[in-house]
């Protein structure tokens, strides 16, 4: 019985398990087919219903066939891929919110990194490194800032990059905030004289923007006593820089003028114009150790025999002056008064014919004569000046020369008619004379020195004529002029055209070579074209000689005339005017009276009643 009862139960679950398998048989059949892994499907309908048939699929023998999936665990296994894609999600946001707040914590560290306006000084140079406080390793302009001249003050936007990821603009100026450069030149003064300029206190003077101004910190210095002192002068630029420098200034306070030795009277017999003034007279200082000496012969008329007074002056460096007066005596032949007085009373009218021309001829007994012996003298006394005059160099000897013209010859109107070695003459011997007398002494100087030199001459001429040289100075020419004029005390040297272009210094600048600093106009030298040779003429046939027919008469001869005996009575003849090499005789109008008086000239002579001395 109980085997019976343990068998039923046996084949009841045995049912129950063939149940199961037949349901989830079914279950399975009811589902949607897999899709298929053949490249298409197939459809076919059968009667009116539409039934899917799949063909079948052919696998390999040992691929094992997978076994159908639970509903459970299809979503187990996708709820997992979810979180993991989730949690990338979730990471990547995280990330990009690190980035993103790195950049910005960056950036804004970079930016207070960063100097937004940076000032140069004018003639600096630019580096990336100025516009940072902590400058990055990776930091560099994207501008092209190789163009810009820094020495120009400006204002310029550049963009720079940092950090391999970041760029921003910057503003660049440049200033300029530096003072000129320049030293001082030590000056030694009198409390006499008037302060240099102060300009003429400093030299090397240089700024980027140029230089705007120079002067006195305090105002033009005025020195009652002597002594050594620093005098500060303030040098400007474009943009109001300053500089101030301090110059000094060695004062000395001499108020003793300088002794005269050597005066004495002089007495002449015949021809005066070869007399030296100065021979044997000389002076002395306690400061100055070469003071100036000049004779004062304006009431002297070398054409007339009388007696005249001579004042002699020496003057020191510091302007004081001291005077000795002598007596000079001239004795002229009588056989030669009626001359000297026919030559004396028409001079006026020579004068006055012969522009161009110091005036008129002094006369057969005297200018003849006397243009050998002036000429030898002249060249003694260049040669004895210009012994203290060498220099170094070319320059400064030309320097040396034309100070000591300007300075040791006092402006004097001349009426004679004097050629180039007289007037140097007169300059050397008198010490005074006009712009000719200046021209000539500075030309014989110039020539003891081996110095090339020539005449420039005023070009108009609509009032007074004018003198000066061109020298040749380190390969080019300059214009040099000794002459004291009353609106310009110094002299000039070393001028360009444009430096000399006053109303005293107008020319024809074709007349002459090509100037230093540039002519608009100069004497070129041509190059001579050479010339055909000409084809020689064939040697004409000669012709014969006609012979005389018996008809043609002969042709009777003139007796001569008889010449008459030579008469006692002279004949006059006219004689050539001479060349004239003086100035005009319009620079300087002649007094009949006292024909060596100086005259008025508007800008070009001083006061004779008053020594001028020009350092």
């Amino acid at each position: 019985m109980a085997e019976g009862d343990s068998a039923q139960k046996n084949m009841t679950a045995r049912k129950t398990n063939c149940r199961e398998v037949a349901v989830k048989e079914t279950r399975l059949s009811r589902k949607a087919p897999a899709k298929p892994s053949s490249s298409y499907t197939e459809f076919n309908t059968v009667g009116e219903s539409r039934q899917v048939q799949r063909k079948p699929v052919s696998r390999p023998a040992n691929k094992p066939v997978s076994k159908p999936v639970s509903k459970p665990a299809a979503k187990k296994k996708k709820s997992a891929a979810g979180a993991v894609f989730a949690a990338f999600g979730v990471v990547a946001i995280i990330a990009a919110a690190g980035a993103g707040s790195w950049y910005y914590m960056s950036a804004e560290k970079g930016k207070d990194n960063i100097k937004k306006e940076v000032v140069l000084e004018a003639g600096s140079s630019i580096k990336i490194e100025d516009f940072f406080s902590n400058c990055p390793v990776d930091a560099k302009f994207v501008t092209d800032v190789s163009e810009i001249d820094t020495d120009i003050p400006a204002v310029y936007l550049l963009t720079i990059s940092y950090e391999k990821a970041f760029t921003d603009d910057v503003t660049l100026k440049i200033e300029d905030h530096t003072g000129p450069d320049g030293k001082a030149i030590s000056q030694r003064v009198y409390t006499t004289w008037k302060m240099p300029e102060a300009e003429e206190c400093v030299e090397g003077l240089y700024d980027l923007s140029g230089i705007a101004a120079v002067k006195y910190e305090e105002g033009t210095p005025k020195f009652e006593k002597g002594g050594d002192f620093s005098v500060p002068v303030t040098v400007t630029d474009m943009y109001g820089n300053n500089t101030v420098i301090k110059v000094p200034f060695t004062v000395i306070d001499d108020r003793e003028a300088p002794v005269i030795e050597g005066v004495h009277d002089i007495k002449i017999e015949g021809d005066a114009s070869d007399i030296d003034l100065l021979d044997g007279v000389f002076a002395y200082d306690d400061y100055d150790p070469e003071p100036t000496v000049k004779v004062n012969d304006y009431s002297v008329n070398y054409k007339k025999s009388g007696e005249y007074e001579l004042t002699y002056s020496a003057i020191d460096e510091a302007g004081n002056v001291s005077n000795e007066k002598a007596t000079l005596t001239i004795v002229l032949p009588e056989i030669n008064k009626d001359k000297t007085q026919e030559n004396t009373s028409s001079e006026s009218e020579s004068s006055s014919d012969n522009s161009g021309s110091s005036g008129s001829s002094s006369g057969s007994s005297s200018g003849s004569s006397s243009s050998g012996s002036s000429s030898d003298s002249a060249y003694a006394a260049a040669e004895k000046v210009m012994s203290s005059l060498w220099r170094d160099s070319d320059v400064e000897t030309a320097r040396a020369i034309f100070k000591w013209v300007h300075s040791n010859i006092s402006y004097q109107t001349v009426n004679d008619y004097m050629t180039y070695e007289e007037a140097a003459f007169r300059g050397f011997s008198r010490r005074s004379g006009d712009c000719y007398v200046y021209f000539a002494c500075a030309k014989m100087l110039l020539d003891c020195a081996g110095i090339p030199n020539m005449m420039v001459e005023r070009f108009p001429v609509y009032t007074n004529g004018h003198y000066w040289n061109l020298v040749q100075l380190d390969g080019e020419w300059y214009h040099c002029d000794a002459t004291v004029f009353r609106d310009h005390p110094s002299m000039y040297f070393m001028c360009t055209d444009d430096e000399i272009d006053d109303s005293h210094h107008s020319f024809n600048g074709a007349l002459y070579p090509e100037r230093a600093g540039g002519s608009s106009d100069y004497l070129a030298t041509p190059t001579p074209e050479p010339t055909e040779t000409p084809e020689p003429t064939a040697t004409p046939t000669p012709t014969d000689t006609p012979v005389p027919t018996p008809e043609d008469e002969p042709q009777v001869t003139p007796e001569p005339t008889l010449t008459p005996d030579p008469s006692d009575d002279p004949v006059s003849i006219d004689e050539p005017d001479e060349p004239h090499a003086g100035p005009s005789g319009e620079d300087h109008p002649e007094d009949t009276d006292h024909p060596n008086q100086p005259t008025v000239q508007p800008g070009e002579e001083l006061d004779p009643d008053h020594v001028y001395y020009v350092e």
